[in-house]
């Protein structure tokens, strides 16, 4: 018995991942070693699962899903750069959307992030998480979404930046 759920990280990848959790596992008495992963009776990756290190669910990664489709954008109308005095204001807005072609309903986690100033001259202010649970320590925001079959969800995020107009800030996209 296993419980699915897949999990997508758009800015690295837009392939959205199939985990199989399972409980139960111990009365198969596993070995450690290679294992060929099945799913839906078609072979979909090689792993290793060693039971030594597994605590009280095994989960196992079924590869890439390509009936889910999404997409990840900056919402253009919603960014915007400005110069005030010595400080440069750049707003940004992103989109994330998560479209289900499959004919039964999922579960999906999705992970980005907001910048996280180490320079105390940059100051970056989270505007709006769009219902994310956000960690301020790592910028990381995570959505847990049920999408319906054929449905497309969308979520999006707004962060602001302020920082001397003479520093040059990269790596946002």
């Amino acid at each position: 018995k296993a419980a699915y759920s897949y999990s997508v990280v758009p800015k690295l990848d837009m392939d959205a991942f199939l985990m199989a959790k399972a409980t139960g596992w111990e009365e198969f008495s596993l070995l450690p070693g290679e294992a060929n992963i099945f799913f839906e009776g078609t072979f979909v990756a090689n792993s290793f699962i060693d039971p030594n290190n597994i605590k009280d669910t095994l989960s196992v990664s079924l590869g890439r899903d390509k009936r889910i489709v999404v997409k990840r954008d900056k919402v253009k109308d919603l960014t915007s750069k400005s110069v005030m005095g010595n400080l440069k204001k750049e707003n940004y807005t992103w989109e994330i959307s998560i479209r289900n072609t499959k004919t039964d309903a999922i579960k999906i986690n999705v992970e980005d992030h907001v910048p996280v100033s180490q320079n105390s001259q940059i100051e970056v202010t989270v505007l709006d998480t769009g219902g994310a649970s956000y960690n301020k320590q790592t910028g990381k925001l995570t959505w847990s979404l049920d999408v319906k079959p054929n449905e497309t969800r969308k979520v999006a995020y707004k962060f602001e930046l302020k920082y001397p107009k003479d520093k040059q800030i990269t790596g946002l996209n």
